[in-house]
């Protein structure tokens, strides 16, 4: 037997170290749990077809006596003092013998120690030992000190399946995505005759369409000998492909390697002056941006899908801009256009036309899709809304129609929550104090086409055009701006449940949910009292506060979230 192992067999045990002493327990009738726990793992090593049935017993390596004479005294009495000295070891020996209760208290202790120093190793031990409970939180802290950590020994010591997990998460913590790529290179290269053949699987993991077609070419020249021979020079070429054609169009950045906006614009009724704005949410600033051009015609709907802006719809002709005295029009010369705003190139331009021309429709993004839903087409003023709705690709540049709506709905809004839309609006276009009643709730699951009705009941003091509904944390949140309360609603119970109110906001504000919170931007009080005013709702305290104000009053305006990769932000300054 070598100096460094225990030997364990089954009751009475038998522990023989090196130091020669000998510790025998007998059974006794009345087992404590705690030791019939750690038996269990044991006798089924001899009841079962294991190789240790055959052999007689199982070697434990790296345990001193004094180690397994702790475990013993634990076994029997069913008490310990778990410390930095001895975690790692009963640790061990309680998840070999599946001691259930001593392994989650280990976990416990652990977890509350975890550091950068230790972290790695942590996650490894967690890997190792079959401890999920401790991986996970070993595994969210080194994603969120990743940077920190990618350049130690340590790291490039990380098992395959670890690093995978790693680097699959949204929450990675990394400056840009360009370091995922150097990761995992430096990964692979540490031991390459074991390791390459991992890299096709890992490159995978890397969002290559978030990287700058220069940093691709220079991979395809500096690494070209061990793309090809791992298979994934063809990957890179085809990422250099979708870079060059679709740049900005796919939205699975990592949220630390971008710069987060709300984007702002409004058309007076004029139809030539025009005001456009963004909030840098991390800053809290505004910034006036220069002249787009955006053409957003009366009726039209506004949408944002990675790093461009879709404009869909509207009325051409003199039709007028304030969504009371629009819907109000003898004739609609509703619009088929689709137009994409790249602010990166501050370039505006047409893309494939809808199959149905619409106006006072919404639009949202699910599922990596715009989908334009209600509203009314070409035709006189007594024209029923629309039921058709269609969905945009941005990357194949087509438009399908889906399933229709259940029922006609007038002024809709609309939320994505994951592959769910949520539509509200009313029954009525026209009322005699004009308000109408929010009397409609559908949702559609994107993922199946289909669409379903959700009970309402809001009652009467709910408006169609006073609500704004937003996603927050993938949960639909409303803003009542007539009665300043919020309210979320709960898919499994259909309910609404109040959340707080806000101070005040004007009629025909802007709003929109980034992560958990919720910013309520302008609007009036009055014809002639427009407000700049921005309140932020945080929904995990639940509580409100005012930030910086827009760099104009506004009321009746586009505001959406935008997102670029830092190393292409258009609206970077060092002024913010």
């Amino acid at each position: 037997m070598s100096s460094d192992s225990t030997s364990f067999f089954p009751l009475p045990f038998e522990f023989s170290f090196s130091s020669k002493e000998l510790f025998f327990c007998s059974l006794i009738l009345h087992i404590t749990s705690s030791l019939e726990e750690a038996v269990q793992y044991n006798r089924a090593m001899f009841e079962v077809n294991m190789k240790e049935r055959d052999g007689g017993s199982v070697t434990i390596t790296n345990l001193s006596s004094k180690a397994v004479k702790a475990f013993l005294d634990y076994a029997y009495t069913g008490k310990t003092k778990i410390t930095d000295d001895n975690v790692e070891m009963f640790f061990q020996l309680s998840s070999f013998l599946q001691v259930s209760f001593l392994s989650k208290a280990c976990s416990d202790f652990l977890i509350k120690s975890i550091n950068l120093v230790n972290c790695l190793q942590l996650l490894s031990i967690s890997d190792s030992y079959g401890s999920a409970r401790l991986f996970d939180h070993a595994l969210y802290f080194v994603q969120h000190h990743f940077s920190l950590l990618f350049k130690s020994s340590d790291f490039l010591e990380m098992n395959f399946g670890v690093l995978q997990k790693c680097l699959e998460s949204d929450e990675l913590n990394v400056p840009e995505e360009e370091t995922v790529l150097k990761v995992v290179l430096s990964w692979t290269k540490h031991n390459l005759e074991s390791r390459q053949k991992h890299l096709p699987y890992l490159i995978k993991k890397v969002r290559l369409c978030q990287l700058s077609e220069e940093t691709l070419q220079d991979c395809l020249l500096n690494e070209e000998c061990l793309l090809k021979s791992t298979n994934c020079f063809d990957i890179i070429m085809d990422a250099i492909k979708c870079v060059q054609g679709s740049g900005g169009l796919f939205p699975d950045a990592r949220p630390s390697t971008t710069e987060k906006y709300i984007f702002v614009h409004k058309t007076e009724e004029n139809g030539e002056a025009q005001y456009t704005f963004c909030y840098n949410i991390k800053s809290d600033s505004w910034k006036i941006l220069p002249q787009s051009h955006l053409i957003d015609l009366p009726g039209s709907s506004l949408s944002s899908y990675g790093e461009k802006i879709f404009l869909t719809g509207g009325c051409k002709g003199p039709c007028c801009r304030t969504v009371r005295l629009h819907i109000a029009e003898s004739y609609h010369d509703a619009t088929d256009q689709t137009w994409c705003y790249c602010p990166v190139k501050n370039d505006f331009f047409l893309v494939s036309t809808m199959k149905t021309p619409r106006t006072m429709h919404t639009s949202v993004m699910a599922l990596n899709k715009l989908f334009v839903i209600g509203g009314k087409t070409r035709g006189s003023q007594d024209i029923k809304s629309l039921l058709d709705v269609e969905s945009y690709n941005p990357l194949s540049k087509e438009w399908v129609s889906v399933s229709p709506l259940p029922r006609g709905i007038y002024y809709p809004e609309a939320s994505a929550c994951q592959n769910v839309i949520y539509v509200l609006g009313s029954e009525v276009e026209i009322t005699d104090a004009f308000n109408p009643s929010l009397d409609c709730f559908f949702n559609y699951n994107a993922t199946t086409d289909q669409w379903s009705e959700l009970v309402a009941e809001f009652g009467q003091f709910f408006h169609a055009t006073l609500i704004k509904a937003v996603p927050v944390n993938c949960t639909l949140y409303i803003c009542d701006l007539s009665t300043y309360k919020v309210y979320s609603f709960c898919p499994d119970t259909c309910v609404w449940k109040g959340e707080g109110s806000f101070e005040c906001a004007g009629f025909n504000a802007g709003a929109v949910g980034i992560e958990d919170k919720i910013y309520i931007l302008g609007g009036d009080y009055a014809p002639d009292e427009i407000t700049d005013e921005v309140q932020v709702y945080h929904s995990s305290r639940s509580e409100w506060e005012e930030v910086s104000p827009m760099p104009r009053a506004l009321t009746e305006f586009y505001c959406q979230v935008i997102q670029f990769n830092k190393y292409r932000d258009p609206w970077f300054s060092n002024h913010f």
